[in-house]
């Protein structure tokens, strides 16, 4: 007891955990299996459990109330030998880092090599001694505490990422100015464009464009997945617009604001309220082809515009666009209480102001 008490507490609390291992032998040879009891006893380990064949060692572990600790294999058994019991027992998701050692008889490389790639922590040549048994052992286990530590600090960091990922996301409503498009700027940049433009320069267009479903969009996705998704979308805008010289903004929340220039009335080419036009497909998502449906706001009918006048319209169209978003999501959740408390919903009257009753923007 007092020698006890001299061994550091550490090192004590390892000393005991060690001599309360359970151990899974298994060797057709039942002499050495006793052998191997009064070896590893006399060792300090004695929670130890034998099987003669593979299906009964196989039956042990399905019944144990835990995992054993450590597994001791013969390898050369007949039937299913030590290696395939090896690879059969590392596969089951108790026993991916426990030690496992593998027995044999004499020294074949061959075998020993399969044994390693089968899962085997390490060997131990017959006849066996308690020393080195008992070294191998604590030395293999040791292994597997440091693997399941490492383990452990990999699921932290990958947590860790988790959560500064979603930490370093922006803001579903937050402007920026999206990278790879060239034709895409700021909100700022692009109001201070037309507001400098050339007397001879007008707006043809200025409309916006909202990506419907966003919020969802947004909540099944990475900062890295959700700032391709826009990308593509700007991208998809401007290639549907390039017979034009036209200049896109995100707004957040979805919402893009696009602007035509022109040097005088000119056809885009184009229809933009044709059905469909801006429906879109993003692989944003890895190997997933989405569609992504854009709806398209505007305040006025196209018309010749000085750049100072095409602020204030696409400020509306920006402004008319992102209140649609929100309001259809407010009528969606709406609509969802009642069905929950059995209420009719009826379609009419909706939330927001129809587009009739918005004002009409003065020329400048």
């Amino acid at each position: 007891m007092k020698k006890l008490l001299r061994v550091p507490a550490r090192e004590r609390v390892l000393w005991m955990r060690e001599r309360d291992m359970r151990i899974l032998a298994v060797d057709d040879d039942e002499t050495f299996l006793q052998l191997l009891r009064t070896v590893l006893g006399e060792a300090g380990y004695e929670d130890l459990e034998t099987a003669l064949c593979a299906e009964d060692a196989m039956r042990k572990v399905a019944e144990a109330t835990s995992p054993f600790d450590c597994v001791l294999l013969d390898i050369a058994m007949p039937g299913t030998d030590g290696i395939e019991l090896c690879r059969s027992i590392r596969a089951l998701p108790d026993y991916r880092i426990k030690p496992i050692l593998m027995l044999t008889a004499k020294l074949d490389d061959a075998s020993i090599e399969q044994a390693f790639n089968a899962g085997a922590s390490d060997y131990v040549t017959k006849p066996v001694r308690g020393l080195e048994l008992g070294a191998r052992i604590r030395t293999a286990r040791l292994l597997a505490e440091q693997t399941r530590r490492s383990a452990g600090l990999e699921r932290s960091a990958a947590q860790l990422a988790s959560r500064l990922e979603k930490l370093a996301r922006r803001p579903l409503d937050e402007s920026f100015t999206i990278k790879g498009v060239s034709a895409s700027m700021s909100d700022r940049d692009l109001e201070q464009l037309l507001m400098l433009l050339p007397s001879k320069i007008f707006a043809t267009e200025a409309f916006a464009l909202r990506i419907e479903g966003i919020q969802e969009l947004y909540d099944n996705s990475s900062a890295e997945q959700f700032n391709a998704l826009l990308t593509e979308v700007a991208g998809s805008i401007s290639a549907k617009l390039s017979s034009t010289q036209h200049f896109i903004s995100y707004a957040g929340s979805g919402v893009f604001g696009c602007v035509v220039l022109g040097s005088g009335r000119r056809e885009l080419g184009i229809d933009l309220n044709s059905p469909g036009l801006w429906n879109l497909k993003s692989e944003a998502f890895g190997d997933e082809t989405l569609d992504i449906c854009v709806t398209m706001s505007r305040t006025r009918r196209p018309k010749l515009e000085t750049g100072k006048g095409c602020v204030q319209t696409l400020r509306m169209a920006t402004a008319g666009a992102t209140e649609d978003r929100l309001m259809h999501r407010l009528q969606m959740e709406l609509d969802q209480n009642r069905l929950r408390d059995g209420v009719i919903v009826p379609r009419r009257p909706r939330l927001g102001v129809s587009r009739r009753q918005r004002p009409t923007p003065i020329d400048a």
